[in-house]
């Protein structure tokens, strides 16, 4: 009903006093002038804002900027006209107008701003102008906006700050390569394991489409790879198993086991995850862990942090954010706790999967189709903050990843060299084993490999399964025990580089054992070979007996005597390693004379006093104190080897 049949109706109808009526008659007319002039106000705006667009459609840019301005001159409140004057000062690339015009645009009305001004963004996502697009998804988040716009912006602002951080052109001077024929094969080769000290790789290859086994090759000292063995039966089994993880030491290996029910009794346990241990050359039948970490569901592609505290697997269990998710075990107690899942910053509603962590424990790796990416899937690396949550994934960006398919990466100790499947041009058939050079964006912590043997020192007898504990002398924090293997006294401890460390051994019926260890070169290998010598009291060794012979007429070491000491120099701190008390004694003879009456006896006493005191100079100018430096001289009544008085006999000797 217009007005005029308002008007009409109420004169006709009403049997209210008349002053009433005048005085709704006067509202109605009043209201119907106000909707005239909206009317009006609107179709005046509606055709200025056509003219504007006539001027946009026909490129003429700058006559549709000053257009839009004065629309907003005329109605300041219509969005339409701060939209339009982003996008146009966008495209003549006047940044600082955009985004004034955009936050214009925003504060006016953030609910019809959403649709424009992420289209807007997502424009510039082409043309790599990152900083502005996220200042307009950031004031996006924190307008005034329903639930779900707002909950849409958070999200692309997400996932445009995760696509920001990579570029999807190479980044310069990453060599990767197919790691070659002695690996790959025209099946399918996937989830690499690299060995704490680099030497052995381990990995998952497809047997006649179907089955998977597992293979394994050693680096020679040219650092190429052997050709790949079957690991055998076990672990291989008739059944697909993979996704094997080689521990610290290379003792043990964790991996996916599925077509079979858990020994716990769980229906349908599918694929779980098991370990097998080494049992001299062979490996052990597969251990299942209990029903704390396998369920009915899927749970596989395990790995353990090298101080062997966390476990790391991918399950679609029950309390996951959707797909696979990463979750992790943690060894308490002597058991593994109930698995958490590692959160919404990690998992998507899509599929995580491949976790590697590194050495270093702070840096984890991994694969995702849920997290922005160049193809089907993507490898990211994300960073422990201090409090033990992860920071936002950050993609690895090319030529690691592409368009197409890349999974399970393994980095190396020290960051410098990784490893990961895809299926690239150069692939020897399907998926293949690539490496790659690990560039400093997506490096994790230096980490070098300290390896050897715990032994007893004196019956050269090896100490199994004994403790030994590593100190980061800084603030005195234990960084983690590690036990000598149980097969042959070996150990192998992860330690990053920069710091200092010390080694401690306590074992009832030796004495103690201490050794400080400096990391803070840069050119410390990947790496140290150290073995442990423990002591029992009691005991004497004698380390070395020679001789050191000088020049009678100037004092010095004949050339022969030069290399046996430098030698002793060299030996020396091996012999000190573990805190020995090792002492030098040095003896040199001088002739007493054929009678009482020989007055040259106090002139060779004193020559004998020198030899002795320039070679103790000698041990001291190399670093070997003298309290560690015993002098005797010996008298000889026969004359009959003139050598024998320029000789020093020199024996090393360790006490216990």
């Amino acid at each position: 009903m217009n007005g005029a049949s308002q008007i009409r109706y109420i004169l006709i109808h009403s049997r209210l006093p008349t002053y009433i009526i005048g005085f709704i008659l006067l509202i109605c007319v009043l209201q119907s002038n106000a909707q005239n002039k909206a009317d009006s106000a609107y179709k005046a705006f509606r055709n200025a804002y056509n003219d504007c667009e006539d001027y946009l459609r026909k490129g003429k840019l700058d006559k549709a900027i000053k257009c839009y301005e004065d629309l907003i001159v005329m109605n300041p409140k219509k969005i339409k006209s701060y939209v339009r004057l982003a996008e146009i000062n966008y495209q003549k690339r006047d940044l600082q107008k955009t985004l004034f015009y955009a936050n214009k645009a925003i504060d006016l009305n953030a609910n019809e701003a959403y649709s424009p001004m992420t289209y807007l963004a997502n424009k510039m996502k082409s043309n790599r102008d990152d900083e502005i697009a996220i200042l307009i998804l950031n004031r996006l988040t924190v307008s005034d906006m329903d639930t779900i716009k707002l909950s849409k912006a958070q999200k692309n602002r997400q996932d445009y700050s995760l696509a920001a951080a990579y570029d999807k052109t190479p980044v310069p001077g990453v060599n990767l390569y197919n790691i070659g024929d002695s690996i790959n094969t025209k099946e399918d080769e996937y989830f690499p394991s690299l060995s704490l000290d680099g030497n052995t790789l381990a990995f998952t290859r497809k047997i006649n489409g179907a089955n998977e086994d597992f293979f394994i090759a050693q680096r020679d000292t040219n650092l190429r790879w052997s050709k790949a063995k079957n690991m055998g039966t076990p672990p291989n089994t008739g059944s697909p198993d993979g996704a094997a993880m080689l521990s610290a030491d290379g003792y043990y290996i964790f991996y996916t086991r599925c077509d079979v029910r858990s020994p716990d009794g769980i229906e349908g346990g599918g694929c779980d995850l098991v370990f097998s241990y080494r049992e001299d050359s062979a490996w052990s039948s597969p251990q299942y862990f209990g029903y704390t970490i396998n369920t009915t569901a899927y749970e596989g592609q395990p790995c353990l942090s090298s101080d062997n505290k966390d476990l790391y697997f991918v399950s679609n269990r029950e309390g996951g954010y959707g797909g696979l998710d990463i979750w992790v075990s943690r060894f308490i107690g002597n058991l593994w706790s109930k698995p958490v899942n590692l959160g919404p910053t990690i998992n998507t509603s899509k599929n995580e999967s491949s976790p590697f962590i590194h050495p270093d424990n702070e840096t984890l790796y991994f694969t995702s189709d849920g997290h922005p990416g160049l193809g089907a899937t993507d490898i990211f690396i994300s960073r422990k903050n201090k409090n033990g949550t992860w920071k936002r994934p950050i993609n690895v960006g090319a030529p690691i990843n592409s368009e197409n398919y890349e999974s399970s990466v393994v980095v190396d100790a020290k960051g410098e060299m990784g490893y990961f499947a895809a299926n690239r041009k150069d692939s020897k058939g399907g998926m293949d084993l690539f490496a790659f050079d690990v560039y400093p964006a997506i490096a994790p912590v230096p980490t070098v490999c300290i390896k050897g043997y715990l032994y007893d020192k004196y019956f050269k007898t090896k100490l199994y399964e004994r403790n030994l504990e590593f100190i980061y002398t800084y603030n005195g924090l234990n960084i983690g025990n590690v036990q000598s293997n149980e097969g042959d006294g070996s150990y192998a401890k992860a330690l990053q580089m920069g710091k200092t460390y010390l080694i401690k051994v306590d074992e009832p019926g030796y004495r103690p054992f201490y050794k400080t260890l400096k990391l803070t070169s840069d050119t410390i290998e990947q790496n140290i070979y150290f073995d442990i010598r423990l002591r029992q009291p009691g005991y004497i060794d004698s380390l070395l007996k020679t001789k050191l012979k000088t020049d009678s007429t100037h004092l010095k070491l004949d050339s022969n005597s030069i290399l046996v000491f430098d030698s002793i120099v060299h030996r020396w701190p091996q012999w000190t390693a573990d805190s020995a008390s090792v002492v030098v004694f040095l003896k040199g003879m001088y002739y007493c004379g054929d009678s009482t009456g020989d007055t040259l006896y106090k002139q060779r006493i004193d020559e004998c006093n020198k030899r002795l005191e320039y070679i103790s100079r000698l041990f001291e100018k190399n670093g070997i104190e003298c309290k560690y430096i015993m002098q005797d001289l010996e008298m000889n009544i026969y004359n009959d080897e003139e050598d024998l008085f320029d000789e020093v006999d020199v024996k090393i000797v360790e006490y216990y």
